[in-house]
């Protein structure tokens, strides 16, 4: 009979167990907690120091533009993320790869970056100015970096005989530049390039008409002339948000006093300010409560992991991008921006979202500016970009590159239109 009763009760509390987790996992497919990004800024955690080089990292060094060039031609990629999302993997490790192997740089003449660019190859436009080491290190891990420099515009395109070569615009000064890699034609180039389908996709200094008009790394691709509209709203304006980004960034304490236009969280003689317009600024007393490294990329790649677990969570259908990394007097300047299917945010009145400041191996100063991002249904009528470019007035002395950007001033919606850069 005691047996008998003790099954019972087992039996009792293995029932309670399963409709709590049943009622939990109800609870978390709910739109309410699934789209709000709660759970996934609750989600483990690593510290973000210089090992935390996963996760996010995907969305980080996922190019805005992309170009294969085959035998048959060239196929090129830009303004749809999904079709980005799915052609990176593969080329993107062969990017790693070569940028693991690349050996001493040598400097490139324009004419012949260009005529590279005709042949061959794969092109990656990263829209920001990117670290090499920092890249790398997100395609590779966090042993390399042996490539200085930064750049915008890569290329990976046939050398003499088998080879393949690694090539760079470097993004102070633009001068061009390449290095040998350990990648062979035949197992690697061949391959990636031989299955892409031409598109008719080209860049404007191979176009007579817009030559003369255009930046000529400007890629052309045609038709698209549609983009959607997106709803923006303020996504810390819940209570659940707001103390979730202040769990990801380590602000856990009950003390918290107004201030104008929101509340700071002291932390000793840190402190975090978390305003009511969606902005939330830090500076540090001590500066060690967020150690990242003291190399380059692990300073990028630091900020990148604060960046992803706090804006990159509630930004919505946006996704971030590094729009630059520069060493000043003052320490490691890091700046990420929104992107909308591949078209650039500029928001308010600086363009950036995310502003980090890294020395002597920790980030000592942050500003982030949540915004987030929902599809709405609305679709703007572009202009083809050809025909966009010819209303643009003559410059005599500068050509812009012309790319469909989304301008965010702090209103209800935001919606694509051509810029001249």
């Amino acid at each position: 009979m005691r047996n008998k009763r003790r099954w019972i009760e087992w039996g009792k509390d293995a029932l309670i167990v399963l409709l709590t987790l049943s009622a939990a996992y109800l609870l978390s497919v709910t739109p309410l907690v699934r789209d709000s990004g709660v759970l996934d800024l609750l989600a483990p955690q690593e510290s973000p120091g210089a090992g935390a080089a996963a996760g996010g990292a995907a969305a980080a060094m996922l190019p805005a533009r992309l170009a294969i060039t085959g035998a048959g031609g060239r196929c090129g990629i830009q303004y749809d993320e999904k079709r980005l999302e799915e052609q990176f993997p593969p080329l993107g490790a062969l990017l790693g790869d070569a940028l693991a192997s690349a050996g001493r740089p040598q400097p490139l003449e324009e004419a012949r970056w260009r005529r590279l660019l005709g042949g061959k190859g794969i092109y990656f436009d990263f829209l920001g100015d990117v670290p090499l080491s920092a890249l790398e290190r997100w395609l590779q891990g966090p042993e390399g970096g042996a490539l200085d420099g930064s750049a915008r515009r890569v290329l990976l395109c046939a050398g003499e005989g088998d080879q393949v070569i690694l090539c760079w615009q470097e993004a102070d000064g633009g001068q061009f530049f390449y290095s040998a890699t350990a990648l062979t034609q035949t197992l690697h180039l061949d391959p990636a390039t031989e299955s892409a389908v031409p598109n008719g996709a080209y860049f404007a200094f191979e176009s007579p008409v817009l030559e003369d008009r255009l930046a000529p790394y400007t890629l052309v691709t045609e038709g698209g002339a549609e983009g959607a509209c997106y709803a923006a709203s303020l996504p810390l304006a819940g209570e659940a948000q707001k103390a979730a980004v202040l769990e990801a960034l380590s602000f856990t304490g009950p003390n918290h006093a107004p201030v104008s236009g929101g509340e700071v969280y002291p932390d000793g003689g840190d402190r975090l300010v978390v305003y009511d317009n969606g902005t939330v600024a830090y500076r540090a007393a001590q500066g060690e409560k967020y150690p990242v490294g003291y190399s380059l990329a692990a300073g990028v790649d630091g900020a990148r992991v604060l960046a992803e677990r706090t804006l990159g969570a509630l930004c919505g259908e946006a996704r971030l991008y590094l729009m630059s990394a520069k060493a000043t007097d003052n320490g490691l300047r890091v700046r990420f921006g929104y992107l909308l299917d591949g078209s650039a945010v500029y928001l308010g009145g600086e363009g950036w979202a995310a502003e980090f400041w890294v020395r002597d191996g920790y980030i000592v100063q942050f500003t982030l500016r949540f915004r987030s991002y929902a599809a709405n249904g609305r679709q703007a009528l572009l202009l083809p970009i050809d025909k966009a470019a010819a209303m643009l007035p003559d410059y005599t002395s500068e050509r812009r590159e012309l790319a469909v950007q989304y301008r965010d001033g702090g209103g209800t919606e935001v919606s694509p239109d051509w810029v001249a850069a």
